[in-house]
Order: C-alpha cells, then structure tokens, then sequence
C-alpha cells in the first residue's frame, strides 16, 4: 500500500503522542475530522498502523539485555523475562529483562549459555509489553546456587519470586 504525505503527517503525528484526538489531527493538517478517521481507518486495515501497549523500561527501573543466538526453544516465548525475539537471517535476536543485572545474567547463562549485552540507554524509551499473566514456570528456585545466594530474585511466575514488579497482590 502507498501512503501520501497526508498519511505521513497522521502517522507521525500518531507516534508522537498515540492519543492524539482525530479532531486535532485534522486541525493540524487541515482536514475535516471525517477524512482523518477515515484515513486512519485505512491506515489500521492495512496493518501500517497498530496500536501496542507496553511498559516504559526505563521508567519502571527494568534493565534490559540482548543475546545473539543460534536457535530458541518454544518455551522461551511465554517466558516473563524474555521482551521480544527478533528472527535474522543466521538467527534470533533475544532481548531480555530483569529488575536487577545478578538475575538476568544468570537467567542468560543457564538458559541461553552466551554473553549479555546489557542496554545502557535507549532513545526513543524502548517500550514494550511486558508478560504480566501467571503461566506457571518450571524453574526450582530452592534449589538454584543463584536463587539461594541471593544473586537472582527468581523466575516471575514462580512462587519463590523475591522481585516486586511481576508480584500480584490480589484483593481478598
């Protein structure tokens, strides 16, 4: 699909700030708030635009790693500390996540066996959905030298977590 310049304009009007009204898109570019909508409408059918809600890494205190590596297994893709798998053309791309770098480290080694490229900064914020759900995870923690020296706050999911982002506190 080709988009025109009108199309550029609410696309990057959109990215600056995703709750921009159509009323004010259209008063900015002059065009009617009709059109605009039906632009947008267009734009979303098309898959050119979507809308992703996720969490401000940096704002939330979280750091975040990437690894190179040859093959994934399946199990990683529900996993909380894993943000996003990227696939190349001589592998996958694995970006990672943890409140604190002993966790993720170790979370890298026993799973993934490579070196951690800790991301220092991000511009623009890297946000991106973070698994909030309780899939369950097979990790022993108890049992785990990292786990018990206090170097890993352990797997989000499990009940031994000792971090407090991924921590539910539910109503009674």
């Amino acid at each position: 699909m080709e988009i025109d310049e009108i199309d550029k304009e609410i696309l990057h009007i959109l990215q600056s700030d995703p709750e921009t009204s159509q009323k004010e898109i259209a008063s900015r570019i002059n065009l009617s708030q009709p059109s605009v909508s039906a632009r947008i409408k267009k734009l979303k059918k098309n898959g050119l635009l979507a809308h992703l809600v996720g969490i401000d890494i940096k704002k939330a205190g979280l750091h975040v790693g990437k690894i190179e590596v040859n093959e994934i297994d399946e199990k990683f893709r529900d996993c909380p500390r894993i943000l996003s798998i990227l696939e190349t053309n001589d592998g996958y791309i694995v970006f990672v996540v943890s409140e604190d770098y002993p966790s993720m480290e170790y979370f890298v080694r026993k799973n993934f066996g490579e070196k951690i490229k800790i991301i220092l900064d991000a511009n623009p914020n890297f946000i991106l959905p973070l698994k909030l759900n309780e899939n369950g995870c097979s990790s022993d923690c108890m049992n785990c030298p990292y786990y018990i020296n206090q170097r890993c706050s352990g797997c989000p999911f499990s009940p031994h977590y000792k971090g407090n982002l991924w921590r539910i506190k539910r109503k009674k």
